[in-house]
């Protein structure tokens, strides 16, 4: 965007895709997942990466196609008009924002091993721990103050430390383990499928995956975007899936079956400090020095990347002023070329998010729901975009593009399901908030236009929330399987004929605005 210089290489980039998935999702998500899923997990995780790879795809189109940054926060304006333009952009702000507090939160609940006074019994910030995340927002805001180069390059280094300290102590868990096999698993039982989904979406396996799209967000500051942006989205799915493949099959074995008889299994597991898991793991096999390591990256990982979405988080906030969505104050620069109030309203926001969700889990869950529904509009906007710029050019160029975007609509449907009923309608909340802040921002917007544009989104939140409603994830089980699936899977083929049919019209409607082409030579 004007003003952004591009900066960020091939490699930098991906190391900022990558190291955005490798932060507090590591220290937790073996043990999460394990708790819910058993064995089951490393399913879980093989399900979670076909899934993020069709996901991907749209993505790699659209952000070659128009490498602006602030990624999917643009698309939807330019396919479906102001309002559904603003709501997805809210969401993904959302989204983002929530992530900075996770990390802080996992840097202060693997320190309160140490320092106990830091957390309550329900692991919500004391008072002390609030004024110690504090501290840590703002050098959070200071650093990234300073120019994306000196941010990418420190996030280089931390990242090589982020991606050896995970393997070494993966690989240190299998040595020690005498003949590591896995628990037993029961593939037959519908429940345990059921568990398997459940890790997926709430066990921290979703959220780990959030990052992957770093590169899309920052695709206004990317050296040759055309090529990059599909490397860093693609590439770091994969890196992600090896690394956290082997956690996972780590912690299962490394367990000691003596340990597990005598916890009732993996769903009472506990370690004295059950707010560090690993390093839990690593004190019971005899690994003190691993535990070491684990503690001192357990504040090492989730700041690097925490720096790294308060850059990403400021971009959205700076595109939605691009866009007209926000006051035009949030695009003044620094010396530095950075968007310097985006960051100091992130850093006012993101403090309030430690209030409603006490606990690592408990953030994790509702940011995989926002995130998993901001994800849904690759395909949408794909498609609006085939019909809209049939001749726009096109460095990656997604192949079959019809049945992808079905799949990927569809595998987001299913993943926001499984989040259960007590995320979907915290979500849905904030959505109307964000539909509350659209109709004043928009105050000239007509109701009927707005419905008209808005309406293949609102009917599907009101379908999925009453499908949660009488499903088996934290509903009343009146939908059982595979009857709720196959409600799923009409919705999302319902929806995203309305959804391209609503983009079509819009095009016809407004044809007189600024080309996307232009919009595009501006940027």
């Amino acid at each position: 965007m004007k003003g952004l210089k591009r900066d960020i290489s091939t490699t930098a980039i991906l190391v900022a895709s990558a190291g955005g998935m490798v932060g507090s999702g590591w220290l937790f998500t073996s043990y999460y997942s394990a708790k819910i899923a058993g064995s089951g997990a490393l399913i879980s995780w093989l399900i979670a990466t076909i899934f993020m790879i069709f996901i991907a795809l749209p993505l790699c189109e659209l952000g070659a196609m128009y490498p602006v940054s602030g990624g999917l926060s643009n698309y939807p304006k330019f396919t479906h008009g102001k309002i559904v333009g603003f709501i997805f952009s809210w969401l993904m702000w959302l989204s983002y924002l929530v992530m900075i507090p996770i990390e802080v939160q996992a840097v202060l609940q693997y320190s309160s091993i140490y320092w106990p006074n830091l957390l309550n019994a329900d692991q919500s910030l004391t008072l002390s721990g609030y004024f110690c995340a504090l501290f840590i927002m703002v050098f959070l805001v200071i650093l990234n103050n300073f120019g994306i180069k000196i941010i990418v390059e420190v996030n280089k280094y931390i990242s090589i430390w982020k991606f050896i300290i995970p393997v070494l102590a993966a690989l240190a868990f299998i040595f020690v383990t005498k003949n590591p096999t896995l628990p037993s698993f029961h593939f037959a039982s519908v429940d345990s499928w059921n568990d398997i989904f459940s890790a997926l979406a709430i066990g921290g396996i979703a959220f780990a995956f959030t990052g992957f799209q770093n590169g899309l967000v920052l695709a206004g500051e990317v050296k040759n975007p055309q090529r990059n942006i599909p490397i860093s989205i693609l590439g770091a799915i994969l890196v992600g899936f090896v690394l956290y493949t082997l956690l996972q099959y780590s912690f299962l074995v490394g367990v000691p079956k003596s340990m597990l008889d005598a916890q009732g299994g993996f769903s009472n597991l506990s370690f004295q400090g059950d707010a560090g898991p690993l390093v839990g793991l690593a004190l019971v096999l005899g690994l003190g020095i691993i535990a070491k390591l684990l503690l001192l990256d357990a504040v090492v990982s989730p700041l690097g990347t925490a720096v790294i979405y308060t850059t990403a988080t400021s971009r959205i906030l700076y595109g939605m002023a691009e866009n007209g969505f926000l006051p035009k104050t949030l695009l003044k620069l620094n010396r530095h070329h950075i968007p310097y109030i985006t960051i100091i309203v992130n850093f006012c926001f993101g403090m309030l998010t430690f209030l409603p969700f006490p606990g690592w889990q408990k953030m994790v869950a509702f940011l995989s729901s926002t995130s998993i529904l901001t994800y849904g509009i690759g395909g949408i906007c794909l498609l609006a975009f085939r019909k809209q710029k049939p001749d726009m050019a096109r460095p990656f160029k997604m192949p079959f593009p019809y049945i992808i975007s079905n799949i990927s609509f569809f595998v987001c449907s299913l993943m926001l399901y499984w989040c259960g009923w007590d995320n979907i309608w915290k979500l849905c909340i904030a959505v109307f908030i964000g539909l509350s802040f659209s109709f004043i921002f928009y105050k000239s917007t007509r109701t009927m236009k707005a419905f008209n544009e808005l309406g293949w989104f609102l009917f599907y939140l009101v379908a999925i929330l009453i499908i949660s409603y009488f499903g088996n994830f934290g509903g009343n089980n009146h939908l059982p399987s595979p009857y709720d699936y196959v409600c799923l899977f009409t919705l999302s083929l319902v929806t995203l004929r309305w959804s391209t049919y609503t983009a079509t019209k819009y095009n016809q409607q407004n044809s007189d605005e600024l080309p996307l082409e232009k919009k595009l030579e501006r940027a």
